[in-house]
């Protein structure tokens, strides 16, 4: 996590040396936003540009410290995170540090500020030494075993044995400690352009870090309508898999990065619903498709949804997994 993480706040120690050092060539407005041609087209105020900056890299530190310390990822999974992450750090900190250079030798209300191409191309070259320099590190800290994260889940039994006329039912609700730290840094980084008077840019990133907030979590159900997987804070989007489509259901490890990332994912492996890597309830469906929902408790729910879909019960809402 502490690798992911640094060079976050080095890039943003960085980018506050550049700022100290040439606050007295900066005027009350800096020029923060550039067209396709270098020019400037937007501007805001000097003094909120260190919160601004810190509001960024503390967000992606944040960001990519959670995703780092999720289990299930694998060796080179972890690698791809460090190396995406030192290599966006990389850039945000050449690119910050270059626009108060440009501006530093603009106008002081900041209208002849440019930022050529060869400033971006620079960027880019930045970011992909960090990414390296990130990729050599990891590979230099010894191996931690996550063999628990690739081995099945202990074998769970087919079926939960329920008496004649017994009714039962399954409830968990799931969050994710990645998506939550996403959308609070959204916010934070929305609510920080929006005080530095970047409107257009502020609110929507508040709306979107309230969206992701609201979507971090999962309500998982099986009851006698099958499974249910909705969002924990929201009243849609709702999945449901109906007992006549259940094949069978089982508990095991899934890697998030293997399933395409977080959230509602597609892929070739199926669709789920993956908050994290860990355990989750994968059903493999009538047609021979697999979904997959990360949730705790997982062996419980899959027992008790391969009963009631071979008719051995009926429900009575009971949470069971918290």
């Amino acid at each position: 996590m502490l690798l992911e993480a640094a060079p976050f706040a080095a890039g943003f120690a960085v980018t506050m040396a550049f700022f100290l050092v040439r606050r007295d060539e900066l005027g009350d407005r800096l020029a923060t936003h550039f067209s396709g041609g270098g020019t400037a087209d937007d501007w805001g105020a000097t003094s909120s540009y260190p919160w601004v900056c810190l509001a960024l890299f503390g967000g992606l530190a944040l960001l990519f410290g959670l995703g780092a310390a999720l289990p299930g990822a694998g060796l080179s999974g972890r690698s791809a995170w460090t190396a995406t992450g030192w290599g966006t750090a990389g850039l945000l900190g050449y690119l910050l540090s270059a626009v108060l250079v440009v501006n530093a030798h603009a106008a002081a209300d900041g209208t002849e500020a440019r930022l050529p191409w060869a400033q971006l191309v620079a960027g880019l070259s930045a970011a992909l030494l960090a990414a390296a320099a990130g990729t050599l590190l990891r590979r230099l800290m010894p191996s931690v075993p996550h063999g628990s994260e690739r081995e099945p889940l202990p074998g769970a039994p087919e079926r939960l044995a329920l008496r004649p006329g017994e009714r039962a039912g399954w409830s968990a609700h799931n969050t994710s400690a990645l998506l939550t730290g996403l959308g609070a840094g959204t916010f934070l980084l929305g609510t920080s352009l929006l005080a530095a008077g970047l409107v257009g840019t502020g609110l929507p990133l508040m709306l979107a870090g309230l969206l992701i907030f609201a979507l971090s979590a999962v309500r998982v159900t099986v009851d006698r309508h099958g499974l249910t997987v909705a969002a924990g804070y929201l009243p849609w989007p709702r999945t449901r898999i109906g007992l006549d489509q259940v094949a069978t259901a089982r508990a095991q490890h899934v890697s998030a990065l293997e399933w395409g990332g977080w959230g509602y994912r597609v892929s070739a492996r199926g669709t789920g619903v993956i908050l994290r890597s860990g355990e989750a309830l994968v059903v493999r469906r009538e047609n021979g498709r697999d979904f997959a929902v990360t949730t705790r408790d997982a062996r419980t729910a899959a027992a008790l949804l391969n009963t009631l879909a071979a008719g051995g019960g009926g429900s009575s809402p009971r949470p069971g997994g918290g």
